[in-house]
């Protein structure tokens, strides 16, 4: 799910949408990857800045996280022509941020016409909308529009073929899958949280608290900084987030939070995993 959350800055039209707050919440609720997207009415540089500015302090506030792509909506007519300069100031504003995945929305005429040059753009994947026709119509492509009218239960919505996985897939599990026994086996543990059992190894990608237990009241045995690698032999997924166990010595574990659950689906990823075996497991 892609939501749109802002427009314009907070000197400008300063739109925040009113539903992203429980489109965000049921999103999540269906096990969807969450993403968000804003609507530019800049107009140079500066502009696109402060633009930037208004989306990822809200995008903040409403709990987007890192892993998640923070879309640029270009289609206004009084965008620049050419854009791509602006386009760019925004994006690597929105990276300097702390959401290094970022993408481009625009029609395909925009592409065609160069208004924004594809060669320019420091973004990759490319966004893409292009109705009733059977291809993007633009090259490398990594998201395409193909209808603002698929339905869903009698609803009309906007649906996308996302070529490369870049939307559909966490970041960190495209490239880093944990890998595991097909054979491994499960325990509960004395708070009645399932517990399955996996071996390998965590990479923090900010400070995360090592804690005695696997609870967030738990007693706090370090700070892990960004970079850490934890060993770890089983995770679980329980009180909104998915667990890891590390053994320590005297038969001790710690617990961190790797990143955020929603009934059973992780929704999101605080670092990435080493490859440590021979079948899939998204832990």
């Amino acid at each position: 799910m892609i939501i749109k959350l802002t427009e314009g800055s907070a000197a400008g039209s300063a739109y925040l949408n009113p539903k992203a707050v429980m489109q965000i919440k049921y999103a999540r609720k269906a096990g969807l990857f969450v993403h968000a997207y804003h609507y530019a009415k800049f107009n140079g540089q500066q502009d696109a800045k402060e633009e930037a500015d208004w989306f990822t302090q809200h995008a903040r506030k409403l709990e987007i996280t890192s892993d998640s792509i923070l879309a640029l909506d270009m289609e206004d007519k009084q965008n620049a022509n050419p854009a791509t300069k602006d386009a760019n100031t925004f994006l690597q504003r929105v990276k300097d941020s702390g959401y290094p995945h970022v993408d481009i929305y625009s029609m395909a005429s925009w592409f065609w016409n160069k208004r924004l040059d594809a060669d320019q753009l420091i973004v990759k994947n490319l966004w893409v909308a292009n109705y009733g026709v059977s291809a993007p119509g633009v090259k490398d492509v990594g998201l395409w529009q193909y209808t603002n009218s698929f339905d869903v239960d009698g609803v009309k919505v906007d649906m996308n073929y996302d070529f490369n996985g870049f939307y559909t897939k966490s970041p960190f599990a495209v490239k880093n899958k944990v890998l595991m026994n097909k054979e491994a086996n499960n325990f509960t543990d004395g708070f009645g949280d399932k517990w399955f059992y996996q071996h390998g190894k965590f990479i923090t990608h900010a400070t995360i608290r090592l804690r005695w237990g696997a609870k967030i009241t738990s007693a706090v045995i370090a700070l892990l900084p960004a970079n850490s690698t934890i060993d770890y032999d089983a995770y679980s997924f329980h009180d909104g987030y998915v667990w890891l166990r590390q053994p320590r010595a005297g038969g001790k574990f710690g617990y961190l939070a790797s990143g955020e659950a929603y009934e059973g689906h992780r929704t999101s990823y605080w670092g990435e995993f080493s490859k440590i075996g021979i079948s899939e497991n998204l832990a």
